[in-house]
């Protein structure tokens, strides 16, 4: 089976434990990534940070909500400590079971304790896309019970949910289960602090600049048209999709309105684990 080095990235964005969330986030919009390693002055691995991370920062009750609070949070204070790692010698399969086992979607790749790329989600899903084509339909992969906002619900209710049931979408649709739009942590991830008691300022980028953006319903930062795939699709099609769009996941329709399911990069992931369990090499 392929092995890390054949599908890794070996440029790396990388944050020391002293830099602020703040910079973090930004670092993570101007470069379009989810995680950052975290090297000391040496340039040794010592953490990883992930979107994730500052979601939870900015959803936690024990976070002042006002614009200082990430500006005045480290890194280190934030970061996972000695990640987890992989060698360039490690087989795609060993770290799908990893990502799966341990619920992490990057994988730092070390040789002889030195750094030398980064495996993620994204990377085993080209793998899917490239070398495991016909071998699942959608409906093979999807999740059938999928967590849904209405439009009219607030930004805050609609992080928390995200951080209470361990999930980075939400699809909004209405009370037929109508698609209308989804939000991604990625939409959350850049909320700043309280505009008022019942406005949420979000930070989006605009070429390099950051620009604040008032907001206080899922409507108004929910990303719409959405893209669908339906249950009969090649699994692999699906995976070529989140490549092509740069999105970790898309809800799965028969009419293109209707929700039926979920697929995502761990769906996805998941199949790696099964076809090999199969005698799929």
């Amino acid at each position: 089976m392929d092995k890390a080095r054949d599908y890794m990235v070996t440029e790396v964005a990388t944050v020391y434990p002293n830099d602020t969330i703040s910079h973090a986030r930004n670092l993570m919009l101007e470069r379009g990534v989810k995680r950052l390693l975290v090297v000391d002055k040496e340039g040794k691995l010592v953490g990883i940070l992930t979107l994730r991370d500052i979601v939870r920062i900015l959803s936690s009750r024990r976070v002042p909500w006002k614009w200082r609070s990430l500006e005045d949070s480290l890194i280190g204070t934030y970061m996972t400590k000695d990640p987890v790692t992989v060698t360039p010698d490690t087989t795609i399969y060993e770290a799908a079971k990893l990502m799966i086992e341990l619920g992490i979607s990057g994988l730092p790749v070390v040789r002889s304790n030195s750094l030398v790329g980064l495996l993620t989600k994204t990377d085993l899903i080209r793998y899917f896309a490239e070398k495991m084509g016909g071998v699942f339909s959608v409906r093979d992969l999807m999740k059938k019970d999928v967590i849904t906002v209405r439009e009219t619900d607030n930004v805050k209710k609609a992080a928390k949910i995200m951080m209470e049931k361990g999930v980075k979408r939400l699809i909004v649709t209405d009370s037929a289960r109508k698609i209308l739009g989804i939000v991604t942590e990625t939409d959350l991830a850049y909320v700043g602090a309280i505009w008022s008691k019942k406005r949420i300022v979000i930070e989006t980028l605009a070429g390099r600049e950051v620009r604040r953006v008032k907001a206080k319903t899922v409507r108004e930062i929910m990303k719409t048209p959405v893209v669908t795939v339906k249950p009969k699709d090649d699994a692999a099609k699906a995976a070529r999709m989140m490549l092509e769009f740069g999105f970790s996941g898309f809800p799965v329709s028969s009419d293109g309105e209707k929700l039926k399911g979920l697929i995502t990069k761990t769906d996805v992931i998941k199949g790696i684990i099964i076809a090999k369990k199969k005698g799929f090499s």
